[in-house]
């Protein structure tokens, strides 16, 4: 059954933090329509139905604020999503009905997820994606121990958010990173990019030995990529497992795929656990890519971010919290710029 209207809430009454209960997936829902209307682009979380099954099978781990009368005032979770590692959960989700935005429900949320549940799931670390036409879900992740890791511009539509806040623009996001268990390893470092990633990596509690990227694809070795386009966000994600010596060659077609599919932001993940991802760098680079970040255990091994707009960003319009936020937009910008010339 899929929920296609709010359910009325009484303001004012008292509520608890707590794990998600099958009892609460209809309030969920409701929910999650008060804030988005019909506009949230993944349907499970207008079926009470899936929303239990995803809960049951640890693809999320949803937690709710919930009053006396089983009332959902509030909502957060931690959920798998892009990376290949299934292990890396992104967190995110935070709702609160607008009638209780004066409470610590947010905060309390927030906090439950990072000392009573992040414990309790099995995750090497998460992620979560703040966005920047207003600065609170950036207060939110810092708080909690998170460094900004990447900037994934015009990530979603303004129409996500059109109800609440009433923009037109698309909306950028910060992608904070938190480790939980941490493993050593050693990635190879574009030379373009080294500044950005020792700069990044400087923040984080990482255990990581850097190796120049200046290594060939083997001959005849191939590209494995997992494509996903998402139509309704206008958004396009490449995951690239392994870029071999046929890396060009793969691109083409999946940048005519992205062109026919009216897709406005391709996102392109690089391993950096192979010596010759530099050789991918510098092709997406030429393809019109841009500097996104770095991103801890993307595919259990570290990953970095490029990404491609069909347009300028709006640079200006981008609201950024703290320093660190605005040394890494001037590594993207820069690099959007130096490549645009």
């Amino acid at each position: 059954m899929k929920i296609d209207h709010e359910l009325l809430v009484e303001p004012g009454q008292n509520f608890v933090v707590d794990s998600f209960k099958p009892e609460d997936a209809l309030g969920v829902a409701s929910l999650f329509y008060s804030i988005y209307g019909s506009e949230y682009p993944f349907e499970t979380y207008y079926i009470p139905e899936k929303i239990i099954e995803e809960n049951s099978n640890g693809n999320v781990y949803t937690v709710v604020a919930r009053t006396a009368k089983g009332d959902i005032i509030g909502h957060g979770a931690l959920y798998r999503s892009s990376p290949p590692n299934k292990a890396l959960y992104e967190v995110g989700q935070y709702l609160v009905l607008k009638s209780y935005r004066h409470t610590f429900a947010a905060f309390k949320i927030n906090k439950y997820i990072a000392e009573v549940l992040v414990p309790k799931v099995p995750l090497c670390g998460y992620f979560g994606e703040a966005v920047t036409h207003h600065v609170a879900t950036q207060k939110t992740s810092l708080l909690v121990g998170a460094k900004e890791a990447a900037i994934e511009l015009e990530l979603m539509p303004a129409a996500s958010y059109e109800k609440e806040a009433g923009t037109k623009n698309r909306i950028t996001c910060i992608n904070y990173y938190q480790s939980v268990r941490d493993r050593p390893q050693r990635f190879f470092v574009p030379g373009v990019y080294r500044n950005a990633i020792e700069y990044l990596l400087s923040g984080m509690a990482l255990d990581r030995e850097l190796a120049p990227a200046n290594g060939t694809p083997p001959a005849g070795s191939c590209s494995r990529i997992d494509s996903r386009f998402f139509r309704f966000a206008g958004v396009g994600r490449l995951n690239v497992e392994s870029c071999g010596a046929d890396f060009d060659t793969v691109m083409s077609p999946l940048e005519a795929q992205a062109k026919s599919e009216q897709i406005v932001v391709l996102q392109c993940f690089l391993n950096l656990d192979q010596p010759w991802v530099g050789a991918a760098v510098e092709c997406l680079r030429s393809k019109g890519f841009c500097l996104g970040g770095y991103l801890p255990r993307w595919f259990e091994t570290d990953g970095l971010l490029m990404q491609k707009i069909n347009h300028r960003p709006a640079f200006d319009s981008i609201m950024l919290h703290s320093e660190r936020a605005r040394a890494l937009m001037q590594f993207v910008r820069q690099d959007w710029d130096l490549i645009h010339l």
